[in-house]
């Protein structure tokens, strides 16, 4: 499979492919569910772009325990320099599809058009604002709030599922994977996930997160998708 073989006829597929002609040389790189796609330590420096997939950045910190910071999906950039830096581990928990352009993003080894410079900052600031109502989640937000509001940001950012009368997408998420994102245990999650099917909030069996009440669910955790805006300036 090469570049030209990347999606054309989507928004996401047709900006992937203009991003993936920025640079000559990009590898495709292919990973099964629950391969270690980057670990601190090592020394290579690369962007990756996600061609589909779903990977996971994670810190795992002395007491054995992880916080996950970020779900990287479709279209999303990772940064293994930025990642080195904070300590990340990237983990597919789908199987993956990556485009790596080798190099580093500051200094010499890699020559970046500024139509590349754009994407590259772009894809930043929009990490940083889901970085912030990440903070938001742990800092501010009861446990329903920061499960609800994590469901729906991932219901805008993945796939959703096409069918008459269905609103939701696919999830390849465990409990504790989310439970990690929002700094609540296994347990908890499950009770709160409960609360939420029981209150015809949320349904999530099986992979798959389907909203019985969105508008209600966004009204309830405070909900605002203007942070996940898919063009800036």
């Amino acid at each position: 499979m090469g570049i030209d073989d990347l999606p054309k006829n989507t928004q996401e597929g047709n900006i992937q492919h203009r991003r993936a002609n920025e640079l000559a040389g990009a590898c495709l790189r292919n990973f099964p569910a629950g391969a270690t796609v980057f670990e601190p330590g090592r020394e290579d420096s690369s962007i990756l772009f996600v061609n589909y997939g779903w990977t996971i950045c994670a810190k795992h910190l002395p007491n054995g325990t992880r916080i996950v910071t970020e779900f990287a999906l479709r279209g999303d950039l990772i940064s293994t320099t930025s990642c080195a830096l904070a300590q990340e581990t990237v983990q597919a928990v789908s199987p993956v599809s990556l485009y790596e352009f080798p190099g580093r993003l500051l200094g010499r080894g890699l020559d970046l058009s500024p139509q590349f410079t754009k994407i590259i900052v772009t894809e930043m600031i929009k990490r940083q604002a889901r970085m912030s109502e990440r903070i938001a989640n742990i800092g501010r937000r009861d446990a329903l709030e920061r499960t609800g509001h994590l469901l729906l940001e991932l219901g805008i950012r993945a796939s959703e599922i096409a069918r008459p009368n269905f609103d939701g997408f696919v999830c390849p998420l465990k409990q504790s994977d989310i439970g990690d994102a929002v700094g609540l245990s296994t347990v908890h999650i499950n009770r709160v996930l409960k609360d939420m099917r029981t209150n015809g909030l949320v349904s999530f069996r099986n992979g798959i997160v389907e909203f019985l009440d969105r508008r209600k669910l966004m009204d309830l955790v405070d909900f605002d998708p203007e942070y996940l805006a898919t063009h800036i300036g």
